[in-house]
């Protein structure tokens, strides 16, 4: 519960803040005008800066959620967020995915806020001013940023819960390494394009 509770104040509040204050700054305007352009600039540079700040409290959090599901032999067994932290900082690993955690909420802000309000604003001249323009706006921007935003989640909790092979080694150095090995094993390229490892869960 703990380990959730920060990991939820962090991760929402630099999303949410991140965004807002690179909004402010690409477009002072008062009177608010959105544009999409400004949109993808504070979403894209918000979100990648929410992510990789909140990218030690995710960690923990996955950790823990799947500590169960592994033998006796191979949990962690964190006592608590605080020891999962100090853990993980002597491991060296507090902002291992970090990038690809930020690509992620880059992801989740620009496309969910620039899907919404541009289904909203459009289904306005159909509908006319009701409250289904919301709810249309809201399912297509959910959509659209699950699309994008869920391979970069696969990427990140794999390099957040990956453990040492019988080497020594890491099975990923980096992000964009885990990202080229999924490709190579995973994804079937003989006949089509087969992108499914990314979504799995989805």
């Amino acid at each position: 519960m703990d380990a959730f509770f920060l990991r939820t104040v962090t991760y929402t509040t630099a999303r949410v803040w991140g965004f807002l204050y690179f909004y402010d700054w690409v477009n002072p305007d008062a009177r608010r005008v959105a544009k999409n352009d400004f949109y993808s600039y504070a979403g894209i540079v918000g979100g990648l800066t929410g992510g990789i700040l909140a990218n030690p409290f995710e960690l923990v959090f996955r950790r823990m959620q799947v500590d169960e599901m592994y033998p006796n032999q191979c949990r962690r067994n964190y006592k608590s967020f605080i020891d999962g932290f100090i853990k993980v900082a002597d491991e060296g690993a507090l902002f291992r995915g970090a990038v690809c955690h930020g690509l992620k909420l880059a992801g989740l802000v620009t496309v969910a806020g620039g899907a919404y309000d541009f289904m909203k604003e459009n289904m306005f001249y159909f509908f006319g001013p009701i409250s289904l323009n919301r709810i249309i706006g809201t399912v297509a921007g959910v959509t659209c940023a699950t699309l994008i935003s869920m391979p970069f989640d696969t990427i990140v909790t794999r390099m957040h819960t990956m453990r040492p092979l019988p080497n020594g080694e890491m099975p990923y150095k980096h992000s964009f390494d885990c990202f080229l090995k999924i490709c190579q094993y995973e994804c079937n390229f003989n006949k089509q394009a087969n992108f499914s490892s990314f979504y799995h869960g989805g």
